[in-house]
């Protein structure tokens, strides 16, 4: 019989794609993947229909009043009753968690069951599901290693294994770049979240930079009401575009880029990272505990990337940032140096050797 893990993470990128990348590599493997999340997570699988999967409401208590909590504990009850039922029906080996609320339900339920549960962390910070979950993880994964809120009795469960990211990006190698004093091709990537103030900022930006005598090729992500205008901007100008709400093939982008300006996700940071791509930092100042600002600061202390944050992100600041670029080349060329020395490859192969020793 082959041995059957459950996947369970939060519906935002951070959380879901992880999960969804080492469900891939596990099936192949022969083991049987099951996947648990809330609804915006199944709609991040519907390529990957071969994949089980089971919705599960719930929720978080913090943030809200007093009625609000008393009803979000009902639903925190209920998701654990739908989990126990979940793996007293599946009767999994193992349980890994992505982090998200709705991860935790099922991660906690594994106690009962005597399962050994493993929980991953993207960020440079334990989301609060994993935090709660520290005690009974058999192990806890790591993309890079936490030096805040980590209590140090729990350390000596962590395995650093990377970021657990496309096995194409993992294994992507750079094609070699000329410096061209007079060209640039930049790279916007907005995410879901924070993608509006750059379809405001850049346009112009990249404007000014092309009335300075300076061509650029620009490939941006933006929101969907954002598309027409933002294309019309640049058509009017005459500047190359490609502006686009999703495109599924953003490593071909990446591979005609020389720069890119991104919000700092820890998924999409690491992938410019493994695909040595320098980017402009630009941190969603409102994220949970702050995740993104600490992601950009990481990269910046260890000169992979510059940093502006969004109190700072204005057309005078980023016009400056980019010509003094496109003037000095070879920053780029030391950033991408630097990236190399945080691109780490064999992170499914340390994955499933601890896995293995588990079940």
């Amino acid at each position: 019989m082959n041995k059957k893990i459950i996947f369970t993470a939060g519906g935002t990128g951070g959380h879901i794609f992880p999960a969804i990348n080492l469900m891939k590599h596990f099936s192949k493997k022969g083991y049987e993947v099951i996947l648990v999340t809330d609804k915006r997570g199944k709609d991040f699988i519907k390529g990957n229909s071969e994949f089980k999967s089971y919705i599960i409401k719930a929720d978080t208590p913090t943030r809200k009043n007093f009625f609000k909590i008393f009803f979000t504990l009902f639903i925190i009850l209920y998701s654990l009753i739908k989990s126990f039922i979940i793996i007293k029906k599946e009767k999994p080996n193992l349980v890994i968690g992505f982090g998200g609320y709705v991860s935790f339900p099922i991660s906690y339920a594994s106690k009962f069951f005597n399962l050994p549960l493993i929980i991953y962390e993207n960020n440079l910070i334990l989301g609060r599901a994993n935090k709660y979950l520290l005690s009974i993880a058999k192990n806890i994964f790591l993309s890079k290693i936490i030096d805040k809120n980590f209590p140090e009795k729990y350390k000596k469960k962590i395995l650093i294994t990377g970021s657990i990211l496309e096995k194409r990006i993992i294994n992507y190698s750079q094609p070699t770049k000329k410096n061209d004093n007079k060209n640039l091709s930049i790279l916007i990537l907005g995410g879901s979240q924070g993608a509006e103030i750059f379809g405001k900022i850049i346009p112009p930006v990249i404007n000014i930079i092309k009335n300075n005598g300076y061509n650029t090729n620009i490939y941006q992500q933006c929101t969907t009401n954002q598309k027409d205008s933002i294309t019309n901007f640049y058509n009017k100008n005459n500047i190359n575009n490609y502006v686009f709400a999703f495109d599924k093939n953003i490593i071909k982008l990446i591979s005609i880029s020389d720069m890119a300006i991104t919000r700092c996700g820890a998924s999409t940071t690491a992938e410019l990272v493994h695909t040595s791509t320098p980017f402009v930092a630009v941190p969603l100042p409102n994220s949970i505990d702050n995740h993104q600002y600490l992601n950009a600061i990481f990269y910046k202390e260890n000169g992979c990337c510059w940093l502006l944050e969004q109190k700072n992100f204005n057309e005078e600041n980023l016009t400056n940032l980019i010509m003094e670029i496109i003037k000095n080349k070879n920053k780029l060329e030391n950033i991408r140096k630097n990236m190399k020395t945080h691109q780490i490859k064999n992170v499914y192969s340390v994955i499933e050797n601890k896995i293995r020793e588990l079940i």
